[in-house]
C-alpha cells in the first residue's frame, strides 16, 4: 500500500468516524418545539437549531470535549432562532488535519424570546381583570417581598385575584406558552416550576407573564393572537403559591457575559379611555384600583387613594409625617380571599346556630331558676294608734 492510500486511508476515517454531539437541554420549557442537532457534511459535521414553535428562541451553544477539530467561527454562539418552523445554521465543523480522526460534544442552552428584545419607552399595561372590578396589588417592587427575591421576578408583581377570577390580556401579542396540565399548589418551593400559566410576547419582543393559573382555567394557546382586554384564563393557586392570585411580569431575556438570562421589567398600568386621557401610574403594594376603561379621563387620586398615607392635623410644620397602620400579612389575606364563598355562608350559619343554641340555653337556665325561687316574707311597718297604750 501506497503512502497515498494511507493518507486516503486516513481522511476517510476522519469524515466517517463517530462523532460525538452530544446536546445538554438547559431550557425551561421542556414540551417546547425547539432542538439543536448536528447533521453530516461531505467534510464534517454543522450544527443547527430547529424551532417549530411559534416564539423566537435565544440560544447559547458551546463545544466541551473537542478533538482535532476546526470549526468556521468561534464559540460559544449567540443566536435567535426565528419561530413557524426555521432552521437555523450555527456552525460548521471540519477536522483540523484530515488525515486524523476527530470528535467533539456540544452543549446547547435556550430561551423563549429574543435576546435582542427591548421594552418601547411608551409601553403601558391594561388592568388583567375584568371591568369594574377591583383587587389588591400584594408584592411589588418597593413593598414587602417574600418570594420575589429572583432577578426575574424582581419586578413582577402579585394580584390578590380570587379563585375563577377571569385574566385578561394586558397588551396586544401572540401567546407563545401555555401551560395547562398543573393540577397543585402550595407553600413550598418545590413546586416553583409548576405553576400553570401563559405567556405573550408583545411587538417590541417583551413577554408578559399571567402565572398560577387554575386548573383547567388557560384559556389561550399557543400561536394565538389576543387583543388587550380577551380573556387567556382564570385565576388559581397551582404551583409555589399560597393561595389564590395571579402573578404578572414583564421579561425579557439579557446576555450576561458567556450566559443568557431572564430579567424581569419595570412596567407601568393605565386606567382610562385609551381614546382619551388615560392616567398611567406603577404598581405599589397595597393599591387597590378599579379597572375602568370607558370613563375618559379616571383622575389619578382615584389610583392613589389606597396607597396614599393621610397627613396627621396638628403637626408642626417641617415635622416627619407618621401615620399608624396595621397591614395583614401577605400569606394570610391570601389563605382568607381564596376561601369559597360557599364556605363563608357556611361558617356564618353555624355561628348563627351557635347563638341560638346559646340563647335557647340561657333562657332555660333563667327559667329553671324561677322555678325554684323562694320569695322571702317582707315586714311592713303599721302605724301607731292614737288609742293604743304605750
Amino acid at each position: 500500500m501506497t503512502i497515498m492510500d494511507k493518507f486516503a486511508d486516513r481522511w476517510l476515517l476522519s469524515v466517517l468516524v463517530a462523532v460525538t454531539a452530544a446536546s445538554t437541554h438547559a431550557g425551561q420549557n421542556d414540551n417546547y418545539p425547539f432542538a439543536v442537532e448536528t447533521e453530516k457534511t461531505g467534510d464534517g459535521h454543522r450544527i443547527v437549531a430547529k424551532n417549530r414553535g411559534p416564539a423566537p428562541v435565544s440560544v447559547r451553544v458551546s463545544l466541551v470535549d473537542n478533538k482535532n477539530i476546526a470549526p468556521d467561527r468561534p464559540f460559544p454562539i449567540f443566536a435567535v432562532v426565528p419561530p413557524g418552523g426555521g432552521t437555523l445554521f450555527l456552525a460548521h465543523i471540519r477536522p483540523a488535519v484530515p488525515m486524523y480522526s476527530s470528535s467533539f460534544s456540544f452543549q446547547s442552552s435556550w430561551m423563549l424570546g429574543d435576546f435582542n428584545a427591548r421594552q418601547s419607552p411608551d409601553a403601558v399595561y391594561r388592568l388583567p381583570y375584568k371591568e369594574g372590578a377591583a383587587y389588591p396589588v400584594g408584592q411589588a417592587p418597593g413593598g414587602p417581598i417574600t418570594t420575589h427575591t429572583h432577578i426575574q421576578s424582581a419586578n413582577a408583581v402579585d394580584i390578590g385575584m380570587p379563585q375563577g377570577a377571569p385574566v385578561l390580556a394586558a397588551r396586544d401579542g401572540t401567546v407563545i406558552y401555555a401551560e395547562a396540565n398543573q393540577i397543585y399548589g402550595g407553600n413550598n418551593p418545590d413546586l416553583m416550576a409548576k405553576a400553570n400559566e401563559v405567556r405573550i410576547q408583545h411587538i417590541d419582543g417583551t413577554v408578559a407573564i399571567y402565572a398560577h393559573l387554575a386548573y383547567g382555567g388557560v384559556h389561550a394557546y399557543p400561536g394565538q393572537r389576543v387583543k388587550a382586554g380577551d380573556q387567556i384564563g382564570l385565576a388559581g393557586s397551582t404551583g409555589y403559591s399560597s393561595g389564590p392570585h395571579l402573578h404578572f411580569a414583564i421579561q425579557t431575556i439579557i446576555r450576561d457575559g458567556d450566559e443568557l438570562i431572564t430579567t424581569s421589567l419595570p412596567f407601568k398600568f393605565f386606567v382610562g379611555n385609551p381614546a382619551g386621557a388615560v392616567n398611567v401610574f406603577r404598581p405599589q403594594y397595597g393599591l387597590l384600583v378599579t379597572a375602568n376603561y370607558t370613563t375618559a379621563p379616571v383622575p389619578a387620586a382615584t389610583v392613589r387613594a389606597a396607597a396614599a398615607v393621610p397627613r396627621q392635623r396638628n403637626v408642626p410644620a417641617g415635622a416627619p409625617e407618621m401615620s399608624i397602620s396595621f397591614v395583614i400579612p401577605e400569606p394570610v389575606r391570601l389563605f382568607f380571599v381564596g376561601i369559597p364563598a360557599w364556605t363563608w355562608v357556611a361558617l356564618m350559619a353555624v355561628v348563627v346556630a351557635i347563638i341560638i343554641a346559646a340563647q335557647k340555653r340561657d333562657d332555660a337556665e333563667r327559667r329553671r331558676r324561677q322555678l325554684h325561687f323562694v320569695r322571702e316574707p317582707t315586714i311592713r311597718s303599721r302605724p301607731i294608734d292614737g288609742n293604743s297604750l304605750d
